[in-house]
């Protein structure tokens, strides 16, 4: 009989990538906070900041996290279907965390122009955009090179702590992989809605109006879930 693994074996990469997205995010919203205190201050709104883009954080991991943790686990299950599974859940998360990083990176460049975080049309919309970047890391190389070496270090211990070479060297069991994926799947879904009861509409842009400055509603949420919206939007209002 060949051997087979546990779901604790998914769960561990899933929770590693929650964790890491929690943090970044946090970590991120606070400097901006700081960063944008004076209009923070005025509008009397820091624990609603953190309150409700917590919300849009575990949003944003939930819609990454959906495809691997259902179909990467139920693909799990099978030796013929095995490296489709690694695959697919190693894309999804290292490729999500790439995402998370690279709009973040970004996000200071459109707070100083804007005063709002990217979304789909405000990133299209850049004029020439090989020529500004050149700009921005022209004025601001320092923290440029500093915010890149960073991103690779994070990017390079996620990866180190995925230990790809050991993953899923044999199939999920699969009556643990079918429980992972039910609860699992749930979990994700009630994470996008931000509300158990699923009947209600999802969360959206607009539960981040916590103050009337639209620079303080921005924090609330990421700048992945902001341009992710943005791009499935024309789908949603069909």
């Amino acid at each position: 009989m060949k051997p087979t693994l546990p779901a604790t074996h998914l769960l561990r990469q899933y929770l590693l990538f929650v964790l890491t997205a929690v943090f970044l995010l946090t970590v991120m919203r606070s400097a901006y906070g700081l960063w944008q205190f004076p209009k923070l201050e005025q509008t009397s709104t820091i624990i609603n900041l953190f309150v409700q883009g917590l919300r849009f954080d575990l949003a944003l991991i939930g819609i990454i996290a959906l495809v691997p943790v259902v179909l990467g686990t139920l693909l799990s299950m099978s030796n013929a279907t095995r490296w489709l599974a690694k695959f697919l859940i190693t894309v999804f998360l290292l490729g999500g965390l790439v995402l998370i990083l690279f709009l973040e990176l970004l996000t200071p460049w459109f707070l100083d122009t804007q005063g709002l975080r990217p979304d789909i049309d405000m990133l299209s919309g850049v004029p020439t955009p090989a020529q500004t970047a050149t700009e921005v890391f022209q004025q601001h190389m320092i923290p440029v090179i500093i915010g890149l070496v960073l991103c690779l270090l994070i990017i390079i211990a996620f990866w180190s702590r995925m230990e790809i070479g050991r993953f899923l060297r044999y199939r999920v069991s699969v009556s643990s992989a079918l429980l992972l994926a039910l609860v699992g799947g749930l979990i994700c879904l009630v994470a996008i809605w931000s509300t158990p009861d699923l009947r209600k509409p999802a969360l959206s842009p607009g539960d981040s109006l916590i103050s009337t400055d639209s620079t303080v509603n921005d924090l609330a949420m990421n700048s992945a879930y902001k341009s992710l919206y943005s791009l499935a939007l024309p789908y949603l209002n069909r």
